[in-house]
């Protein structure tokens, strides 16, 4: 049973993006109580997602985030592919239903949140979807 509140989860990010983990390492991270890796590995695994994927401004690092945690939660093998690609689509449209876009270079430049609220959006759509079921 999961007892990490939404809130929790929210101020630990806040807290580990202000040590200076990226975006995805904030998102997957805050979730150790429900994925069971270690912290280390969580942002071991994420290292590599943030700025757009290695600082590329392509695919959001938070939106990446959730794709990680996608994969440990729902993924058993590749009789799952297309299920796990059709959820992991719906966690993206809802991302971009709240922020225009899933692009790191077109979030930064409309500058209507900044990456802390970025990741926010990850983390609850996250936590609604996988704690609040």
């Amino acid at each position: 049973m999961v007892t990490t509140t939404l809130e929790q989860r929210l101020e630990r990010a806040r807290e580990l993006h202000r040590a200076g983990y990226n975006c995805a390492q904030c998102v997957l991270m805050v979730f150790d109580d429900v994925h069971g890796l270690q912290a280390v590995d969580a942002a071991r695994v994420t290292a590599a997602f943030g700025g757009g994927f290695g600082g590329q401004r392509q695919l959001c690092g938070a939106v990446s985030g959730m794709g990680a945690m996608l994969g440990l939660m729902r993924y058993t093998g590749p009789e799952v592919k297309k299920v796990t690609y059709d959820h992991a689509t719906v966690l993206a449209d809802r991302y971009k239903a709240l922020n225009g876009s899933i692009v790191c270079g077109d979030l930064l430049q409309s500058r209507r949140k900044p990456c802390m609220g970025l990741i926010e959006d990850a983390v609850t759509i996250l936590h609604k979807e996988f704690c609040d079921e």
